[in-house]
């Protein structure tokens, strides 16, 4: 859990000093071509056999909501404090939450209901609606968390069906 956090903080810090000489287009394909590399060195140990797949469409429309996180993460780290940029990306879970439920049928328990709401009121707290106005980025930002989440949704739905190395193609 530890070396998540320090991957994503230097990831953001990274993606900050990147955003200063590139645009965030060009940020994403470094980051697509570097993924691209992993797989492609994956491939000789794995063989072709865990990239097949019966769901192309799922893992078209999984790869569009992930693209479509990608850059509003991306936009909003140039755009946004670090703080704020990561304030919103914790709707996350509260969307795949919904999103699990909406699509996967799983249950929404009252305890589940109550971490949701905690978590959407942990968010306000933080971005303090009202206090300022809200910069238009951050509605990019919760986008983009609304991307990852339903990225997270097709990636379990596609879980049951296809191998792992199928969902880390880029």
């Amino acid at each position: 859990m530890g070396g998540a956090v320090l991957s994503f903080s230097a990831m953001a810090i990274g993606v900050r000093e990147m955003l200063r000489h590139m645009a965030p287009f060009e940020v994403l394909f470094v980051r697509s071509a570097v993924m691209l590399l992993i797989v492609l060195a994956l491939l000789p140990r794995a063989g072709l056999a865990p990239l097949r797949t019966r769901h192309f469409g799922l893992h078209v429309w999984r790869n569009l909501f992930h693209f479509g996180g990608q850059w509003s993460w991306i936009f909003a780290i140039g755009a946004l404090p670090l703080a704020t940029v990561f304030a919103i990306e914790f709707t996350m879970p509260v969307w795949t939450a919904l999103l699990a439920f909406l699509f996967l049928g799983e249950k929404l328990s009252v305890s589940r209901m109550v971490m949701l709401a905690c978590g959407v009121a942990g968010v306000l707290i933080i971005l303090r609606p009202g206090a300022a106005t809200i910069q238009p980025a951050a509605f990019i930002m919760l986008a983009g968390a609304f991307g990852y989440a339903a990225q997270m949704i097709y990636t379990k739905r596609l879980a049951a069906t296809d191998a792992p190395l199928s969902a880390l193609a880029p």
